[in-house]
């Protein structure tokens, strides 16, 4: 009989141990996740760009408009230019 004892004692505490490393683990995994998820906070602050895009004054969204629209339109002179190069050497 005290074998039996002995056996559900250990049973017992190793069940015990199994329940605190899994908490021990569970805290980990939520250390990760508010680490994580603080880095993803900074990222999601709107750029440069988007900030203009949407400002609540309209001579700024304006003037954004007309350098973005500019700079389009450089840009595809520069592509087709790059174009033209690029078919004189084929």
């Amino acid at each position: 009989m005290p074998q039996h004892n002995n056996d559900e004692v250990e049973d017992k505490s190793s069940v015990l141990e199994s329940r605190e490393a899994r908490l021990i683990s569970d805290q980990q995994n939520k250390e990760i996740v508010l680490k994580t998820s603080s880095e993803k906070s900074v990222s999601t602050e709107k750029n440069f760009s988007e900030r203009m895009k949407t400002h609540k004054f309209w001579l700024v969204r304006v003037i954004y408009f007309v350098f973005y629209s500019v700079w389009m339109v450089v840009m595809a002179i520069g592509m087709f230019i790059a174009w033209l190069i690029a078919m004189l050497f084929i």
